[in-house]
């Protein structure tokens, strides 16, 4: 079963998810947590639910640093293309081990559009394990239609 989180921009899809893993005790997966500075997002920081690790993901432009290593673009925001490898890799043995369900915080129009984490994404609906995404509510249609899912539940921010 695919459970997609949604609601609007700052609604706390990602709390939701770290709750739904709480809660639900088993599984894992990567949230995406906002780092602020002051009233303006400087960047992202992606947190393996289980250990709680943390890695550089997204950092707005105008702070990136020399030895951040872009992967993909969505307007200023810059993947660290080190942290998409690592998480793909490290979802791609959940998915070997049939570890459920896998959360994925943070999937948009860069994922339907066929980058980022498009490809981990793909394996995550065909191998028929429970997910778990977060998706902005202006993308369900979009999400669902690119990935053609067609058993999954909304869960409403």
């Amino acid at each position: 079963m695919i459970r997609i989180v949604t609601g609007k921009i700052n609604s706390f899809k990602t709390q939701r998810m770290i709750d739904l893993y709480k809660k639900e005790g088993k599984g894992d997966g990567y949230v995406s947590l906002k780092m602020m500075l002051k009233d303006k997002v400087h960047s992202y920081q992606a947190q393996r639910l289980s250990t709680g690790e943390k890695l550089p993901l997204v950092v707005r432009d105008e702070f990136v640093y020399e030895e951040f290593p872009i992967g993909c673009r969505i307007g200023p925001y810059l993947f660290n293309q080190l942290t998409v490898e690592t998480i793909i890799g490290e979802i791609s043995q959940m998915i070997r081990k049939r570890i459920e369900p896998i959360f994925l915080d943070e999937v948009g129009l860069l994922e339907i559009e066929g980058k980022c984490f498009d490809p981990i994404v793909r394996r995550m609906v065909d191998s028929g394990l429970d997910a778990v995404f977060s998706v902005r509510e202006d993308l369900i249609e979009k999400f669902v239609a690119k990935y053609n899912i067609k058993d999954y539940r909304i869960l409403r921010n």
